[in-house]
């Protein structure tokens, strides 16, 4: 039995420090309780509760230290701007791909609306991906928005597998199922909920800002030049600038602010990766990347403070 206390006191270490010192003992007698009665099914029962136990308080969202509250709530704001940036970028790839199909009258129609189709049900997949379970988490539908992110994750999985190999198509496809990921881990029936109003009018100002920012190829050449790595990128950069004006005037929010440097940092870097080599690093990219680098500075920096003077110090 000695060596079964260790094996299930290593596992517990899946629990914070502050849980383990309340409740660790106890936990592991139960353990060795079930252990020494062979009941597997209920021993295995057990250490799956351990398991989920372990994240939900890793990412609590109370009736925790402030800074691992803190931290919880960092993830649930990476899931969801990281979902809503996916539908807004899905969205407006989507919009061009059928503007283009609709608009088309050169050689080989045909052809080319069979290809265009094809590129614009390769983008609706996407768009849904993302769209369904931020819905359904908006609308208060937890525990469904949860069952969809897994069944995505899990389909998504196989399909890459029998489709693709190599680290760069992971790059490709990881900003898509990193927040599925997180929404799944963080949104945990402890966590609470998004404020539904103002998510149903970001969901919906972003799925029609989506084709004003596709049109982006209808633009002489002078002016498309203008929109850098894409316009998405100098959307990010003003929501970024628009926050901290707003921050002003409002409460400190370190887990909005730190979420929203990451996520803008991580959509640049992802649009400097796909765009490479076929977007010349010009002077407008050059400028487009250090204002919305600026931007992510100011935001870290903000977080930063407003994290010490409401979770270190309060």
């Amino acid at each position: 039995m000695i060596g079964a206390e260790a094996r299930y006191r290593a596992l517990l270490r899946v629990l914070p420090a502050w849980y383990r010192a309340d409740r660790g003992d106890e936990m592991v007698g139960t353990l060795l309780d079930l252990h020494g009665e062979q009941d597997r099914k209920a021993l295995w029962s057990e250490l799956w509760a351990v398991l989920a136990l372990g994240l939900r308080t890793r990412l609590a969202a109370r009736a925790a230290p402030a800074r691992t509250v803190a931290l919880g709530d960092l993830v649930r704001q990476v899931a969801l701007l990281g979902l809503l940036w996916d539908v807004l970028r899905s969205a407006c790839f989507a919009t061009g791909t059928l503007w283009t199909l609709l608009t088309f009258s050169g050689p080989y129609p045909g052809n080319f609306r069979a290809a265009m189709t094809s590129d614009l049900i390769t983008e609706l997949i996407p768009l849904a991906a993302a769209l369904i379970p931020l819905v359904l988490l908006v609308d208060g539908w937890r525990r469904l928005a949860r069952i969809t992110a897994g069944a995505i994750l899990a389909v998504g999985a196989i399909w890459f597998l029998a489709k693709h190999s190599g680290p760069e198509a992971i790059a490709y496809f990881a900003p898509q199922w990193i927040p599925l990921v997180l929404l799944l881990a963080a949104f945990h029936r402890d966590a609470p909920l998004p404020p539904a109003r103002p998510w149903w009018w970001i969901v919906g100002g972003s799925l029609l800002l989506a084709p004003v920012l596709a049109f982006r190829f209808a633009l002489p050449g002078d002016l498309d030049r203008i929109t850098g790595l894409s316009p998405l990128v100098w959307l990010c950069a003003l929501a970024g600038a628009g926050y901290l004006l707003l921050r002003l005037r409002s409460a400190p929010r370190p887990a909005w602010t730190l979420a929203l440097a990451l996520c803008i940092a991580l959509a640049v870097i992802q649009n400097l990766v796909l765009k490479n080599g076929i977007i010349p690093f010009d002077a407008i990219v050059l400028a487009q990347v250090c204002c919305a680098g600026a931007i992510v500075v100011a935001l870290t920096v903000v977080g930063i403070r407003d994290y010490r003077r409401t979770v270190v110090k309060g």
